[in-house]
């Protein structure tokens, strides 16, 4: 766990530890606002999934309403968002090696969405689900993960 916490702070780790200091620019702000942005549809992502879950009438219903109307996973695309967000913001200070930082959003992305995440929820919910015709269509019409973009 130690080494996944590393590796995900990277950028940061690394442009904490920069002697370069190139002023404030648009790389940073736009960085900035991919994080904002993450942070903001995964918070909002599972208040909505939280408050959902809280009325007794949706117990063993999925959500399909607020940012899962718009993807089926949007706390996992938000956290995607953050750290290459992060990673965006910190690459203006990095050279050479240091650009193996991009492994950290990278990681990210790929543990979420071929590891564990995404995969594991797709698969309980098609097992208790897939026989819904609601379901169904709610996956045909809804994205897995970016919103708007159906792949």
């Amino acid at each position: 766990q130690g080494i996944w916490v590393f590796i995900t702070l990277l950028p940061t780790l690394l442009l904490n530890n920069s002697r370069k200091n190139p002023p404030l620019g648009n790389r940073d702000y736009i960085g900035w606002a991919i994080w904002t942005m993450g942070f903001i549809f995964e918070v909002v992502a599972d208040a909505q999934k939280s408050y959902f879950r809280s009325f007794p009438e949706n117990k063993g219903k999925f959500i399909t309403s607020g940012l899962w109307s718009i993807s089926r996973h949007p706390n996992y695309f938000g956290e995607i968002s953050l750290w290459f967000g992060l990673y965006f913001s910190a690459s203006l200070a990095l050279s050479g090696f240091e650009y193996i930082s991009v492994l950290s959003p990278i990681l990210v992305m790929l543990l979420i969405t071929k590891l564990s995440g995404i995969p594991l929820l797709e698969a309980a919910g098609k097992k208790k689900w897939g026989e819904d015709p609601e379901y169904q269509r709610y996956l045909e019409n809804t994205p897995v993960l970016v919103p708007f973009i159906k792949t």
